[in-house]
């Protein structure tokens, strides 16, 4: 095993080798990027001593970790090993030993490493002021791109990697496009845009194209293509590409990677009714997500494990969790995809019989969703807001607020299932009182809607 390589002009620690090759030179060290070995081993709770191990000496980490020292790349991979980290994390070019930042993107990359992700774009707007080459402003756009996104804020960064995307297109850098294209998709299913698909299956078949593959970016982008998947309510297919994210690389090695999976396989198995598999894969995530303190990802899987314990009966707890949810939203200063948990929030006071509390949330998620421009979950609103009305008796109010709800399920953008699963819904109400003819009229709607949903599916599966 070999410990650390040093450029003659630094004063660190020579390389040591467990035999002699009869030569006293260096082989160059490995670029990564500053700061990260120090923050991996910060997240994995190590020592200096734990990390190194008995293979090599807690000053060699020490002077990687400070820049004093480059690694080998045996060195590297030990970290890599040591801390639970890919080592993707570590280098300059994702899927490369080929170092590719600059002093100015290297700071970039170093900001969002620490979860400075404000300073990252302050920093990267400073710099695209100041750069002029080409290659070097579009790997900015594209770190800009991963600060929105982890910001929640889906337009920007949807923008910003599309921009960055057309430069390393016309370029010849398929690597880079394949990342470029999963970070859109990314924003675009969150942004709940049914161009996600095509994105995400863009991506990875570009990053395919590539020989060898890059497994790291390959297991990355079936995780995206995973989350779109559940978005459009395709489940099983979530599940099976979220199995086979895991399957392409060890995701286990990046923590937040598998936070993302772990969140997904959750959602995807409540919908097909798996609930033990789903809370299992919730509280995992939960974990994870606590010891990377990624708020917003927490937030939402907090939001999927109350629903789930609200529909095993457990709705105290689920309070708990739903409660915690909203909280995180807050702390965090974000309102996007918030409405949502506040419509879990009122599907559990109807559950516990207060309807006067379930529409003023309801109506409370509706106004916020109406100006986030957030089409979903002003369906939803809609949605509840027939149901409350209903539980009240009030059937009028109840046939506007589902025709308003199907009125939005009627825009570009939304899946086919959302439609289906509600005109079910509102035909078992329209049985309930007495109305056949309704009843059947909006069960072939749902028939309808479902059909396009298995065709969307379909060519999916064929794509």
């Amino acid at each position: 095993m070999s410990e650390v390589s040093t450029h003659p002009a630094e004063g660190g620690p020579r390389e040591i080798g467990k035999a002699s090759s009869g030569r006293r030179g260096r082989r160059r060290g490995v670029e990564i990027k500053p700061g990260t070995v120090k923050q991996a081993r910060s997240d994995a709770g190590l020592s200096l001593a734990q990390v190194a191990g008995g293979e090599i000496s807690r000053t060699a980490i020490y002077f990687v970790e400070t820049g004093k020292s480059k690694p080998s790349m045996e060195t590297l991979k030990l970290i890599a090993e040591r801390t639970g980290r890919p080592l993707d994390y570590f280098l300059s070019r994702p899927g490369t030993m080929e170092p590719r930042s600059t002093a100015g993107t290297a700071e970039i990359e170093r900001l969002i490493t620490v979860l400075d992700f404000s300073g990252a774009l302050t920093s990267g707007d400073a710099l695209l002021g100041a750069e002029r080459d080409p290659d070097t402003r579009a790997q900015i756009k594209f770190l800009m791109s991963t600060a929105h996104l982890r910001l929640a804020q889906w337009v920007q960064a949807r923008r910003l990697a599309s921009t960055a995307r057309m430069h390393f297109e016309q370029a010849g850098d398929l690597l880079m496009t394949a990342e470029c294209l999963g970070s859109e998709a990314s924003a675009a299913y969150m942004m709940q845009d049914p161009g996600a698909l095509a994105l995400a299956e863009g991506a990875l078949a570009t990053c395919r194209s590539l020989n060898p593959v890059p497994q790291i970016t390959e297991s990355r982008l079936l995780g995206v293509l995973g989350s779109v998947h559940t978005v459009n309510h395709s489940w099983q297919a979530a599940i099976d590409t979220f199995e086979l994210a895991i399957a392409a690389a060890d995701v286990v090695q990046d923590l937040r990677r598998l936070s993302i999976v772990y969140t997904g396989l959750s959602w995807a198995y409540q919908e097909t009714g798996q609930a033990a598999m789903s809370a299992q894969y919730a509280r995992k995530a939960i974990v994870l997500h606590e010891t990377l303190n990624d708020r917003l990802s927490l937030a939402r899987t907090e939001n999927n494990l109350g629903l789930l314990l609200l529909r095993q009966g457990d709705p105290a707890e689920a309070r708990r969790h739903l409660e915690r949810s909203v909280s995180l939203y807050d702390e965090a200063r974000v309102e996007a995809g918030k409405s949502s948990v506040i419509l879990s929030l009122s599907e559990l006071e109807l559950a516990e019989s207060n309807p006067e509390e379930a529409a003023r949330l309801a109506n409370q998620a509706l106004e916020l969703a109406g100006r986030l421009s957030e089409d979903p979950f002003v369906a939803d609103a809609h949605v509840w807001l027939g149901l409350i009305a209903e539980a009240r008796g009030e059937e009028a109010t109840a046939d506007a607020e589902f025709a308003a709800a199907f009125e939005v399920f009627e825009r570009p953008g939304l899946t086919p299932d959302r439609a289906s699963r509600n005109h079910a819904r509102y035909a078992e109400i329209l049985e309930a009182r007495g109305d056949i003819v309704g009843a059947v009229r909006h069960l072939k709607r749902a028939l309808a809607a479902r059909s396009d949903q298995r065709a969307i599916e379909a060519r999916s599966a064929t794509a």
